[in-house]
């Protein structure tokens, strides 16, 4: 496990996950990275995708996310990433 793994990079290894049809939703391809990452920095990008889609949905649970579609997870993994990268500048 690389203890180095930011929260950051997981999203965009999960989302390459998700675009290589390697797993189907965000919360396969965020729990497929377990060797790589810790539980809580796994869960911090759980936390980091619900955000994203809360601020546009109103409330939105961990099952929305499973159930999501793969272009529905794609463009939510962006929003995120895209979100999470605009506060680094």
């Amino acid at each position: 496990m690389d203890s180095q793994t930011t929260v950051l990079g997981i999203l965009k290894k999960a989302r390459d996950l998700v675009d290589a049809g390697q797993h189907a939703g965000i919360i396969e391809a965020i729990s497929a990275l377990k060797d790589e990452a810790s539980g809580p920095k796994r869960d911090l990008a759980y936390y980091a995708v619900l955000e994203t889609a809360s601020a546009g949905r109103g409330e939105v649970g961990m099952s929305a996310l499973s159930a999501a579609s793969r272009d529905a997870a794609m463009a939510l993994l962006d929003a995120t990433i895209r979100r999470m990268t605009s506060k680094l500048h």
